[in-house]
């Protein structure tokens, strides 16, 4: 296993994960939704698939690159990324009741902006998310730090997110094994 994948192992919180203001600037809502707190300064290992292939020494993407439009490999990545934390992620609905030790996240994706997002239910049925990473200067200094906030979602096929619309393609229940 590789140094940092082991350090993002390490450093995967409890589950069911609980509603946090998160104040470092090195963690995007991928990071979020996995309940993470390692600080990726290098911006390398917060995409769907990159702590797998961080782990195996592979390359992130499947066929052309272009998973952003393909959902079904976008969520293959997310389950090999959990399988290498010890996260077991499975689809299933909105409504549906979690496991000890689970959570839920939303997958959403934005066409118009080519962007995906993802949003986490706490433990107290609240969703969260955080909108992405700080924004620093060309000088690596740090301009604003970016911190999770409560989102209001009710299990719609779409959310408006900082202005854009995001479509909700799957929702799936992490459930951490150990």
């Amino acid at each position: 296993m590789s140094e940092k994948t082991e350090f993002v192992k390490k450093l995967i919180g409890d589950y069911p994960p609980t509603f946090s203001i998160d104040y470092s600037p090195y963690r995007n809502c991928y990071a979020h939704a996995l309940n993470c707190s390692y600080e990726d300064r290098d911006f390398s290992i917060y995409s769907p698939g990159a702590i797998y292939a961080d782990f195996n020494g592979s390359e992130i993407f499947d066929g052309d690159g272009e998973y952003f439009f393909d959902y079904d490999l976008f969520i293959k990545l997310i389950k090999r990324d959990c399988s290498v934390l010890s996260i077991t992620a499975s689809v299933c609905s909105f409504d549906s009741n979690l496991r000890d030790e689970s959570c839920k996240i939303a997958l959403t994706y934005s066409k118009a902006d080519n962007d995906f997002h993802f949003l986490r239910q706490n433990s107290d049925r609240i969703w969260s998310h955080k909108p992405g990473f700080a924004r620093f200067d060309r000088f690596g200094n740090l301009l604003n730090r970016i911190k999770s906030e409560i989102i209001s979602y009710n299990g719609e096929k779409s959310i408006e997110i900082e202005g854009s619309s995001y479509k909700v393609f799957e929702i799936m229940e992490l459930h951490k094994n150990c």
